[in-house]
């Protein structure tokens, strides 16, 4: 900005005429250049003088320097904005071009981008992880999944019909990403029960969840924990490999989803009911509402957290990771 640069040089004009105005004093009163009264008091007056104006200029190049900044992080935004809408907008053309998928992962995915609605966007990564689940599955290759995937989405319609439309405005987008979630654990438990039945055991549904976990999470340490230990039963009953991830991407997806919702507060309640009552007619899964059982669940979590040993890791792992890695290579070569 021009102004800032013109201020800047009457803030350093100022500063030497300052500067050159005191040493005069200072000669004066070392003896060595006497000046006349009339001239010791001008030259007082034009320093007073010289550091209003200082003074003034010095505010003004600070609210120009706010104005400033302003306008770059304005501009900052705009360009951030335009590189996200740019991102979903090419999108499947980067799927495309991406040589570490094959053909089915790409086909898989831009499948799921054109179910998604206009105003649903995920990250490349997240649409990678629902495709790979939805291969694992195989929830393309039979036709009857199309047919319960639209009983699903009618049953879910049904239930928010009744609910205030200014109330869901924001939760519109997962009509279409709640269906699809409930086709998959519906399917993984499914698969589950057909391979128990071939080992003659008995699969006696998935464990109850307690809201409290999902709605104290990250800032509980026991919620965290006992929503951890809930996670690791299901995984527990999953007879193959193959399950076990789909699980994990089913799981993620699912409480992602509960924990946005649960953002919403009261007014997503009904919302939140209707996903809840949809997950338990065609998966089983249930939350626990008897609270003799939360609270002996609660007490059972205290004591498990009380007996884990926190210093030490479950698992091996790197604390070195590959964009640690990646990242450090970047700095250290100025790129």
């Amino acid at each position: 900005m021009n102004a800032i640069i013109a201020v800047e040089e009457l803030i350093k004009t100022n500063e030497k005429r300052i500067k050159a105005l005191k040493a005069q004093l200072a000669l004066h009163d070392a003896g060595e250049e006497k000046m006349s009264a009339l001239a010791y008091a001008s030259t007082e007056n034009a320093i007073e003088e010289s550091q209003y104006a200082l003074d003034k200029n010095k505010l003004i190049h600070s609210e120009l320097l706010q104005k400033d900044l302003q306008e770059v992080e304005k501009e900052a935004r705009i360009k951030q904005a335009v590189a996200r809408k740019n991102y979903f907008k090419y999108q499947k053309t980067r799927i495309n071009r991406n040589d570490s998928l094959d053909s089915t992962q790409k086909l898989e995915a831009m499948l799921i981008i054109d179910e998604l609605p206009s105003d649903l966007n995920f990250e490349d990564e997240d649409i990678f992880n629902i495709a790979a689940a939805c291969i694992k599955l195989d929830l393309r290759v039979h036709e009857e999944l199309e047919n319960e995937l639209d009983e699903i989405r009618k049953d879910f319609d049904a239930l928010i019909s009744e609910i205030k439309k200014e109330n869901i405005t924001e939760l519109d987008m997962l009509r279409t990403y709640i269906p699809i979630i409930v086709l998959h654990l519906r399917v993984l438990v499914d698969n589950i029960i057909e391979d128990t039945e071939k080992e003659n055991t008995c699969f006696r549904g998935l464990p109850r969840y307690q809201d409290w976990w999902i709605n104290e999470l990250w800032l509980n340490h026991q919620a965290y924990f006992g929503l951890y230990k809930w996670k690791d039963i299901v995984t527990f009953l999953c007879m193959t490999n193959e399950q076990k991830e789909a699980w994990e991407v089913i799981f993620t997806n699912w409480i992602s989803v509960k924990k946005f919702i649960n953002k919403k507060g009261a007014l997503a309640h009904e919302f939140m009911l209707a996903f809840d009552r949809l997950m338990e007619k065609y998966t089983g899964l249930q939350e626990e509402l008897d609270l003799d059982h939360i609270e002996s669940m609660d007490k059972i979590v205290q004591n498990i957290t009380k007996k884990e040993d926190f210093h030490s890791f479950k698992y091996e792992h790197n604390t070195s990771t590959e964009y640690l890695e990646f990242k450090q290579n970047k700095i250290e070569n100025n790129l």
